[in-house]
């Protein structure tokens, strides 16, 4: 399930192969798959098995390294599976998301000061990126979540009972020695001058007593890695920050955001998600918390039926030594060297 919700991030892709690569981008183009209409070639499996490599890279090495890597790497085809029968489902379902996907290239342009979309397009080539991939993995991305939340989430149901039900049950679980779940805007020094950092800062503040959305002044205003994730910087200890920001934290209510801070790497804006009270919290505080837990234990297995319905429901022919680790019954999935 973790792979599974992994495919949903977007991919850059490159491919191009010139002279004596040229044999191997032909290896490499091998089909592997066929998912009723759409293939899924080597190159496509190839490049997942890099991405997974480069996670599992970042925890083990050597030997260890390389086992990780070949047993995580059994259901990388059933996550390109999974990644096709969803696409499809959405396509069938007649889901548009292309004004979506100017949008988040819009964002995109934004978080990096670019004039125009096209100042994007220039950006990203110069990198090595093939645009037309690029676009297409946002599309695939968007497609899944639409499906995910139209033919599943809508029908996961958690009521405020089996919420309290669960927290009487887990309390420990909860216990905490008093921690805030924070998100922040960053405006750095170091990419701005002191005074458009400050400007900057000041406008960011300005456009949320506005009414904007805190997620979006940070795709537009913060210089922090953490933008990528609406800003999120998951839980700390009240006892581990600095005095001056800590001060500022402890008259915040949930939801509420400071004044921009001036800090050694820039100006900073906080924003209070969730405070835990020391010891076990009250169910209030961590409410939340327990439906999000709730929501997971029942989507993890709803997603898997979802899935297993889907590949009934298709044909799915594999090449010669491949194997769909979510195929349901050996029949599920069937083998066939036309896919060569």
């Amino acid at each position: 399930m973790k792979r599974t919700i992994k495919i949903l991030a977007i991919a850059v892709l490159a491919s191009t192969f010139v002279g004596p690569q040229v044999r191997a981008a032909h290896v490499l183009e091998r089909i592997i798959a066929r998912v009723n209409s759409e293939i899924i070639t080597q190159r496509q499996f190839e490049r997942e098995k890099s991405k997974l490599r480069e996670e599992l890279a970042q925890q083990f090495t050597g030997a260890e390294l390389e086992a990780k890597v070949n047993d995580e790497s059994k259901d990388l085809l059933e996550h390109l599976i999974d990644e096709s029968l969803m696409v499809q489902k959405a396509k069938d379902e007649d889901v548009n998301v292309e004004t979506d996907i100017i949008k988040q290239l819009d964002q995109t342009r934004k978080q990096y000061n670019l004039a125009t979309i096209e100042d994007l397009q220039k950006e990203a080539e110069q990198a090595g990126v093939n645009w037309e991939d690029y676009k297409d993995q946002i599309r695939r991305k968007l497609l899944m979540q639409e499906v995910i939340s139209r033919d599943i989430g809508s029908r996961i149901v958690v009521t405020r009972q089996e919420e309290q039900a669960y927290y009487n049950k887990h309390k420990d679980e909860f216990k905490s020695p008093g921690l805030v779940h924070l998100a922040e805007i960053l405006v750095s020094t170091e990419k701005y001058k002191p005074e458009e950092a400050e400007k900057r800062a000041k406008d960011a503040e300005a456009e949320l007593k506005g009414g904007a959305k805190f997620s979006e002044v940070v795709k537009k205003y913060s210089d922090d890695p953490s933008a990528d994730q609406g800003g999120d910087i998951s839980m700390m200890k009240m006892s581990s920050m600095a005095p001056a920001i800590a001060a500022a934290i402890a008259k915040l209510d949930v939801n509420e955001y400071t004044d921009p801070l001036h800090v050694k790497s820039g100006y900073l804006i906080l924003r209070l998600v969730e405070r835990l009270s020391p010891g076990i919290p009250p169910f209030e505080e961590v409410e939340a918390r327990v439906q999000e837990t709730l929501y997971s234990q029942r989507m993890e297995p709803k997603m898997r039926e979802f899935l297993t319905q889907l590949r009934k429901d298709s044909y799915i022919f594999l090449a010669p030594g491949y194997i769909d680790t979510g195929a349901d019954t050996l029949g599920a999935a069937l083998t066939s060297d036309k896919t060569q």
